[in-house]
């Protein structure tokens, strides 16, 4: 359970994957694309003033189905966008080289979710865990953290299309009892995100300039024109894993005044990034995961690569990104106004302590070294 523990506490981890990714809309238009969002309308430009804040109640990992909430190994494929334009099956030519070529094939309508196929049955198997999702929603629910989506430009009419929305996200810890998840909660944001950490007009360092509504359809973004670069910061036991996420895309429907609902985070993040920041946190996850210990899970990640880092996907090269696709579920909360207490004490890094000299906590001998 110790892996898990990590991704539980942590949820700023999954969804910090949060801010995540991309997809090559149509612009111009309000045709929707298989497997992507609907691009972006032509207009008219949102005429409503008002802020809404929408703080995440469910976190869907895409080990079952939304609607009946059965568990299947091919849910994932329902969870993302098709990032790359293509349609890609174990034996296609056309797109990087994958270590594992199974590990390349699409979801459905060209879904890329690498994260879903690949590296969450290994979450699973870790944590001896069916759903995991319902884990971390039950953290959720009960005030352990959450993020937020905030936007402007929301007129809460079920059929809103529209462009000129702005947004930015929040990543909030423990709220500090049971939140209600309504006007009533005004749940503490955390500083990891902020320009300033320390004052919380100063902003998120993850905004949407660009965002649009179609049919009461929110898109973060039309990143058929290039798309933004987030850092995104995930804490493990106090100590921050700062990770580029490239073209980035939340969606959500807000067919109703109060929610955000069939939400969707999609993304990409470097593979050799993740590895790097992994191995520095591997200790706090597990002392066995010092040192050499954690080269079979880096050659695991590794082999879940299959896309280019940037969101881009052609042959000749191999794969240096992990596609990302998540669900989750909303609901409009107060806009906030407090800043949560991130000073928490941080623990000793494990594999670098003396105590790392003699067993680790397997009862196996130890290099010392750490990793």
């Amino acid at each position: 359970m110790k892996l898990w523990k990590v991704w539980s506490v942590s949820g700023t981890t999954l969804v910090g994957l949060a801010a995540l990714l991309t997809y090559a809309a149509c612009s111009g238009g309000t045709t929707s694309v298989a497997g992507q969002p609907p691009g972006k309308p032509s207009g008219p430009v949102t005429t409503s003033k008002t802020t809404e804040t929408f703080a995440l109640q469910t976190l869907l990992l895409g080990e079952y189905d939304r609607t009946t909430k059965a568990p299947s190994t091919t849910a994932w494929k329902s969870y993302g966008y098709n990032l790359d334009g293509k349609i890609t099956t174990k034996d296609s030519t056309d797109v990087c080289t994958a270590a594992v070529k199974t590990n390349q094939i699409d979801g459905n309508n060209g879904i890329d979710n690498a994260f879903g196929s690949v590296i969450l049955p290994i979450i699973q198997t870790a944590a001896s865990l069916q759903t995991p999702s319902d884990t971390i929603s039950q953290a959720i629910a009960g005030g352990s953290f959450t993020i937020q989506i905030q936007v402007k430009g929301l007129d809460d009419t079920a059929a809103q299309t529209a462009t000129g929305l702005t947004g930015q996200l929040f990543a909030s810890g423990a709220y500090g009892g049971t939140p209600a998840f309504d006007a009533t909660t005004d749940w503490p944001v955390t500083g990891l995100l902020l320009n300033n950490p320390n004052d919380i007009n100063s902003g998120s360092k993850i905004t949407f300039s660009d965002s649009y509504i179609v049919n009461g359809t929110f898109v973060s973004g039309d990143l058929s024109t290039g798309g933004v670069q987030v850092s995104i910061s995930l804490v493990f036991q106090g100590v921050p894993l700062t990770l580029s996420v490239n073209h980035a895309v939340i969606t959500f429907d807000h067919t109703t005044a109060n929610d955000a609902a069939n939400g969707t985070i999609a993304g990409v993040i470097d593979t050799a990034e993740l590895i790097t920041g992994l191995k520095a946190v591997a200790g706090r996850i597990s002392q066995s995961l010092c040192g050499s210990a954690f080269d079979g899970i880096a050659q695991q990640i590794t082999q879940a690569s299959d896309i280019m880092k940037d969101g881009t996907n052609a042959p000749g090269q191999a794969c240096t990104g992990i596609s990302v696709g998540l669900g989750f579920v909303g609901k409009k909360v107060a806009n906030p106004t407090k800043i949560a207490n991130d000073d928490a004490a941080v623990p000793p890094d494990p594999c670098t302590t003396p105590a790392d000299s003699g067993t680790t906590d397997t009862g196996t001998t130890d290099s010392g070294g750490g990793g």
